[in-house]
C-alpha cells in the first residue's frame, strides 16, 4: 500500500505578503487600478453586515482593500485566511520509524514568522530538505534562518536547486557557498547545495520529484561584443526567468510562479508518471560546482497554453499560480490561465496560490463556486456586492463563449466537473490515503495558527 503524502501550504501570497502595510495606514492614495479589479461599493442598507466596508467608519472598517481588510478586521468571517505569506509548502510523509520527514518547497522573506505560526500546530519539528523554485526574495531569503534548524539537529540540510538559482544564492549570501566569507562572529547555517538539471527526477525522503521548467517572466542580459573586434557591439538579449515547477509522487503537481508552459514541459507533466531517464547532478558537500554564467534556454521556447481534450495528466492534485482573476500579468498566470492549465491536465481538485489583493479570499471562493453554480449562497458576507460584480464580470472577459460561438472556459469547467479552489496559509492535503475516501483537504489537521 502507498503511504500518503502530506501537503501544508506554509504560504499561498506573492512577494509582498499580505496584508500591505500601506493599504492599512491609508497613507497614500488608493490605487485606480485597483478599483478596476475591485470596485469600491458602499453598502446600500442601513444596516450592512458586520466587517463591511465603511468610508466614513473607524479603522479598520474604513480600509478601502477589501483583502487587507479583511485580514485585520475580526468581523469579517474566516477574514485570517486573506493573512498570505510568501508562496511556500512543505511536504510530510512517515518514514518506517513512523515518523514525519518534512521537506519545505521554498524559504522566502516570510518563512520565519510562517514558520512560528504553523510549525508548532502542525508538529513539524524537523526540516529534512528544502527545495528552491527559483532565485527571487520571496524563494530563498529566508535560508539563512535554517541555521538553527541545522545547529539542532545536528546535521547538514540539503538544497535542492537549479544552477541559475545557486548564482543568485551564492551572490546574495556568499558565506552559505564559501565558509571564506563568513565574519566568524555568527552562525551560519549547514547547507549542501544539490544542483539539478531542470528535468531532473529525483527522489527526496522517499518523495519521488519530477522538475517541471516553466517561465517566470522575460529578463534581458547583456551580450558581450566579439573580442575581435567583428560583428555586433554589446546588446540586451531577452531571456526567459526559468522556474521550477515540480511533481510530486506522480500525485500532485506544483507550480507556484509560472508566465507560460514550454512544450516540453507539457510533455513531462502529461507523460502519466512514465519516467524520463534524466538524472540529477547530485554533488557531494565538497563538491558544489562553479558558477555558470551561460544562459538557460531561447526565448523561443515560449509557448502559449491549450485546452487538450486527448489527454491529461496522472496527477490528482494541480496546484497552480492564479494573481488576479481578471487581469494578466507579465510575470504570473491569471485565473482563465490557471483554469485553462487544469482543463488540459484534468485534475481532481485544482488550488489556486500566488493571490494577492485587492482581491479577497471570499471573491475568489465566490468565483471558484460559480464554475459549479454554487456561489451567491451567502450573501450576508460583507464582501458579497463586490464578489457578485466580480463572478459576473469573470464571466464576461475570461469564462464565457469565446467571439465565434466557442464554448468558453467556464462551460468547459462545468463539463469536466473538477473542483477548483482557492487555498489559504495552513491548510493541509493528503493524497495517496487507500485506507480513506473523499477529499483531499484534512481540515482536522489545517490550522491559522498561532496568533501573535
Amino acid at each position: 500500500m502507498s503511504i500518503p503524502l502530506q501537503l501544508l501550504f506554509l504560504g499561498t501570497g506573492t512577494s509582498t505578503g499580505l496584508p500591505l502595510v500601506p493599504c492599512l495606514t491609508a497613507g497614500n492614495p488608493y490605487p485606480r487600478l485597483f478599483t478596476e479589479m475591485v470596485p469600491l461599493i458602499k453598502p446600500s442598507t442601513p444596516n450592512p453586515p458586520k466587517g463591511a466596508w465603511n468610508p466614513d467608519g473607524p479603522w479598520p472598517s474604513s480600509i478601502k482593500c477589501a483583502c487587507c481588510r479583511s485580514a485585520v478586521d475580526p468581523e469579517v468571517p474566516e477574514g485570517w485566511k486573506n493573512k498570505r505569506g510568501n508562496t511556500s509548502v512543505v511536504l510530510r510523509k512517515k518514514k518506517e520509524d513512523g515518523k514525519w520527514r518534512n521537506v519545505v518547497v521554498d524559504v522566502g522573506k516570510t518563512f520565519r514568522e510562517q514558520a512560528v505560526r504553523y510549525f508548532p500546530t502542525w508538529g513539524v519539528d524537523t526540516v529534512d530538505a528544502v527545495i528552491l523554485t527559483h532565485g527571487h526574495a520571496d524563494a530563498y531569503f529566508g535560508l539563512d534562518d535554517l541555521r538553527e534548524w541545522c545547529q539542532r539537529q545536528g546535521r547538514a540540510i540539503p538544497v535542492y536547486l537549479n544552477q541559475e538559482t545557486f548564482d543568485k544564492v551564492a551572490d546574495t549570501f556568499p558565506y552559505m557557498v564559501d565558509k571564506t566569507k563568513a565574519s566568524g562572529g555568527g552562525d551560519v547555517p549547514k547547507l549542501i547545495f544539490k544542483i539539478i538539471d531542470d528535468e531532473a527526477e529525483f527522489e527526496v525522503e522517499g518523495i519521488t520529484v519530477q522538475a517541471l521548467p516553466v517561465n517566470h517572466g522575460i529578463y534581458f542580459h547583456t551580450v558581450p561584443a566579439p573580442s575581435s573586434g567583428s560583428g555586433p557591439v554589446e546588446k540586451l538579449e531577452p531571456e526567459p526567468l526559468i522556474c521550477l515547477g515540480f511533481q510530486f509522487d506522480h500525485s500532485i503537481i506544483y507550480i507556484s510562479d509560472v508566465s507560460s508552459i514550454p512544450d516540453r514541459t507539457w510533455e513531462l507533466m502529461l507523460a502519466s508518471g512514465k519516467s524520463t531517464s534524466r538524472k540529477p547532478i547530485l554533488p557531494t558537500p565538497d563538491d558544489t560546482p562553479p558558477r555558470s554564467d551561460s544562459p538557460s534556454q531561447s526565448v523561443d521556447g515560449l509557448s502559449d497554453i491549450s485546452a487538450s481534450p486527448s489527454s491529461s495528466s496522472s496527477s490528482k492534485v494541480l496546484v497552480i499560480d492564479a494573481l488576479w482573476p481578471l487581469w494578466g500579468h507579465a510575470s504570473h498566470f491569471s485565473f482563465g490561465q490557471a483554469i485553462e492549465t487544469a482543463l488540459r491536465l484534468k485534475p481532481t481538485y485544482t488550488y489556486l496560490i500566488d493571490s494577492t489583493h485587492p482581491t479577497s479570499h471570499y471573491m475568489w471562493e465566490e468565483l471558484c463556486l460559480s464554475l459549479l453554480d454554487q456561489h451567491g449562497e451567502r450573501g450576508d458576507h460583507p464582501d458579497s456586492a463586490q464578489a457578485e460584480w466580480l463572478v459576473k464580470k469573470a464571466w464576461e472577459m475570461v469564462l464565457g463563449s469565446g467571439a465565434n460561438g466557442d464554448k468558453g472556459l467556464g462551460e468547459q469547467w462545468k463539463e469536466f466537473g473538477g473542483i477548483v479552489r482557492p487555498a489559504w496559509d495552513g491548510l493541509v492535503l493528503e493524497v495517496n490515503d487507500g485506507s480513506r475516501e473523499g477529499d483531499v483537504e484534512r481540515l482536522e489537521q489545517s490550522t491559522r495558527g498561532l496568533v501573535y
